[in-house]
Order: structure tokens, then sequence, then C-alpha cells
């Protein structure tokens, strides 16, 4: 097995952590991808420091129900935000098997995606614009019923050009032994 890691940062300036593995004679590479630091701390600081403030101004002396309603739906708002930020993403190449594409949120929810290897055709490095921001992103050219599409992998996280390059580097070398 053969280990590459370290720390990166995303289009947005975040800091990540990426693991390239490679298993059995390179056969099977492994990429991971994790956000090192959640901010989700943040929005729950921020909804009891609000609920504190508005009860130290007084808000809940003239309708109490004003202030359970406003901090109900600060906690919501960092539920809904919990349910939907992305903590990890992992992509698992097998040149026998096919692709594995799993997101974990900061939940603990995973969604995972699988695709055989008789349906990819090629990895690249695509560009594209994200408001008003040119950015590149990892897709995998599959066949799906006969046409051509595309799956972009890692675009939660968006880890920058650097990254992406060793990323495609070890999935492309495990899809094209598969291809030959």
């Amino acid at each position: 097995m053969k280990f590459n890691g370290g720390t990166c940062e995303n289009i947005y300036g975040e800091l990540l952590d990426y693991e390239i593995i490679q298993h059995e004679n390179n056969l099977i590479t492994e990429c991971r991808l994790k956000r090192r630091i959640l901010h989700v701390q943040k929005w729950i600081g921020s909804t009891i420091i609000f609920t504190y403030l508005a009860a130290l101004i007084g808000v809940h002396k003239n309708d109490s129900s004003l202030l359970l309603f406003l901090s109900i739906i600060l906690l919501a708002g960092v539920i809904i935000k919990a349910y939907l930020k992305v903590k990890r993403e992992c992509v698992i190449v097998s040149n026998q098997m096919g692709l594995q594409l799993t997101t974990t949120y900061v939940i603990g929810r995973q969604t995972t995606i699988f695709i055989s290897s008789n349906r990819i055709k090629d990895i690249l490095i695509n560009e594209g614009f994200l408001s008003q921001r040119l950015i590149f992103y990892l897709t995998l050219i599959i066949n799906a019923n006969g046409d051509t599409s595309m799956l972009p992998l890692f675009v939660k996280l968006l880890p920058r050009l650097s990254v992406l390059k060793l990323f495609y580097r070890h999935l492309y070398s495990v899809i094209h032994m598969k291809l030959k």
C-alpha cells in the first residue's frame, strides 16, 4: 500500500486534507478529500449569542413567543446547514470493478454513487464557471444508456487545480489500465 497526503485549500481558501492511497499493486486507488475545519460551531455560537442578546435587550418582555420563534428559526438554520455541509468526499477506483464516489456530511449522512468499469470511458480535468469565477473540476466521462455523460467529482469541496492534477494522475492510471 502506498500513501500520499497533505494539506491544500479549496477555491474559497478553506483548508482541506487530502490523501491518495494505492492498494494491491496499484489496481485500486482511493482519493480522499476532507474539510479540516467545520464552521457549524460558529453557527451554534451565533445562535446562542443572539438569543442571549435578545433576552438581555428584553425582547421576551414584549412578546416571549417572538424570542422563542427567532431562536427556533436560528436553530433550524444550524440544523439545515449541518445537513447540507459536506465533511468528506472519497473516490475509490478499481480497474476491474469501477468507481465509487462517497460524500459524507457533517451529521454523518452519506451518499454513494457507483459506476461500473464497463461504463467508464475517460477522466479529465474540466473547467467551468461558478459565480463569475473560473474553476476546475475532475470529471468522469461515462456511457449511460448509449449516451455519453459527465459525472463531476469533488464538486462539494472544490479543491484547487494542483490537487486535482494529483488525483487525476492516480485515477487516470487505474482507469486506463482497465482500458488497455
